[in-house]
């Protein structure tokens, strides 16, 4: 990369060019979205996380001082973007988790299901179709409120089995609510 055709191009979109940042894009737009792929390998994301860099840079192109590295800036601008969403995803599924526990938590402290709350039944029916040892491991946890030691001890497994087990029933049961309620949205 010829850094002072890079300056040029800078200077040009700092002056209203839009031209010179299509031209900038051009330029740095692969080497951006390999940068977003290494440390967000999820397809869909890509694309749109070196766009909003994009889009980002260009409203503060005035902020960059040309003839300094722009891809570095290009980068450390996606590496935020990259962040963000991390943290959203994160915040996400835990706020999931944390629903899900609630949900496990009233079922089994009621004998049955309000019908206004179809949340409920959708719940026991995918509760239902899971494995026995799954099965035993939620009543430990949501009816007998055992810790993670506890739990370890009764199913004979170790503490973290316990923790990665609870952890994939519940994205199981998650993903199964998710399926009830879409189907039940196309109905």
């Amino acid at each position: 990369m010829d850094r002072k055709r890079e300056e040029q191009l800078v200077l040009e979109v700092q002056a209203g060019n839009l031209e010179a940042f299509e031209e900038l894009i051009h330029l740095h737009g692969s080497m951006l979205r390999a940068f977003v792929a290494m440390k967000l390998p999820v397809p869909h994301l890509i694309d749109e996380i070196a766009h909003e860099a994009f889009v980002f840079a260009h409203h503060h192109i005035n902020d960059f001082q040309a003839g300094t590295n722009f891809g570095k800036w290009m980068r450390a601008i996606a590496f935020n973007l990259v962040r963000k969403e991390t943290l959203r995803h994160q915040r996400v599924s835990k706020n999931n988790e944390k629903f899900l526990d609630h949900c496990l938590i009233q079922s089994s402290n009621s004998a049955g299901f309000a019908p206004e709350a179809p949340v409920f039944a959708h719940l026991e029916e995918c509760v239902n179709q899971l494995p026995e040892g799954q099965l035993k491991l939620l009543r430990l946890k949501y009816k007998l409120t055992e810790s993670t030691r506890e739990m370890a001890k009764a199913m004979d497994q170790s503490e973290a089995w316990v923790r990665t087990t609870l952890c994939r029933v519940r994205n199981a049961l998650r993903v199964c609510l998710e399926n009830k309620a879409a189907k039940e949205a196309s109905v």
